[in-house]
C-alpha cells in the first residue's frame, strides 16, 4: 500500500514538472522570458508558486532544463535513427547526426528559435550531458562512439564543441531566412566543415 502512495506522489510530482515545463516553453517561445514572470507560469500551469520553486530554482534554471529536454528529444530520436544505420565510421556517424537533426529542426522552427538563441556551451556542458531529463548519457554516448572508433582524436570534446557551434550558427539563418543559401544547399558545406574538422584532429596512427 505504501509503494502505491510513493509511486502516485511521484507521478504527480512528474505531471507538475511536465506542465511548468511545457507551459513556460509556450510562454517563452511567445512572450519572451523577459515578459514572462514565475506568476504567470504557475498559474497557467495550474500550480502554486510555491510549487515551481520545489523544482526550480528560477525561470532561467528552468528555462536551461527546457533547452536540455527538448535538445534531448531531438538527440534521442536522431541517435535512435542511427541505430538503425549499417555505418561504421565515426564520421559518417557524426554527419548522419547533424542531418537527422538539421532535418529535424526544418520541421519545428519554434524549438529552433528557442534552443538557438538560449543554448550556450555551458548549458550544453551541465544540463545537456549530464542530462536528468531523460534516461540517456550523452556524454557516455559521445564518449562511447569515440572510444570505439578506429580512427582516434586529437581533443574530441573541443571537436564535438565545434562541430555543434558550426550546425547552431549556420544552420538557424539558413532554416529560418534560406541566408546564405537554403537550407538543402547549405548542408553540403556544413558537412564538408565537419569532415575537415575530424580530420585536422585525427591523431597519427604512429602517434597512437
Amino acid at each position: 500500500m505504501i509503494l502505491m502512495k510513493t509511486g502516485k506522489a511521484e507521478e504527480n510530482k512528474r505531471k507538475k514538472r511536465e506542465a511548468l515545463m511545457h507551459t513556460a516553453f509556450e510562454l517563452f517561445s511567445h512572450e519572451g522570458i523577459a515578459h514572462t514572470s514565475i506568476s504567470d507560469i504557475a498559474e497557467k500551469a495550474g500550480v502554486g508558486k510555491g510549487t515551481f520553486y520545489f523544482y526550480f530554482k528560477d525561470k532561467y534554471d528552468l528555462r536551461n532544463h527546457i533547452i536540455a529536454a527538448k535538445s534531448g528529444e531531438i538527440f534521442i530520436r536522431a541517435k535512435n535513427a542511427l541505430d538503425q544505420t549499417d555505418l561504421v565510421l565515426l564520421e559518417d556517424k557524426i554527419i548522419f547526426l547533424a542531418d537527422n537533426i538539421i532535418s529535424q529542426l526544418e520541421n519545428d522552427v519554434i524549438t529552433l528559435r528557442f534552443v538557438y538563441k538560449n543554448l550556450s556551451w555551458g548549458v550544453f556542458e551541465s544540463a545537456f550531458i549530464e542530462h536528468r531529463d531523460t534516461n540517456i548519457d550523452f556524454g557516455l554516448v559521445f564518449e562511447s562512439a569515440i572510444r570505439e572508433s578506429e580512427i582516434k582524436y586529437e581533443n574530441p570534446l573541443i571537436m564535438i564543441y565545434m562541430i555543434i557551434e558550426l550546425i547552431s550558427s549556420t544552420c538557424h539563418d539558413s532554416i529560418l531566412y534560406g541566408k546564405p543559401l537554403p537550407i538543402n544547399e547549405m548542408k553540403g558545406y556544413v558537412f564538408q566543415s565537419i569532415r575537415a574538422i575530424m580530420r585536422a584532429q585525427q591523431v597519427s596512427p604512429e602517434k597512437i
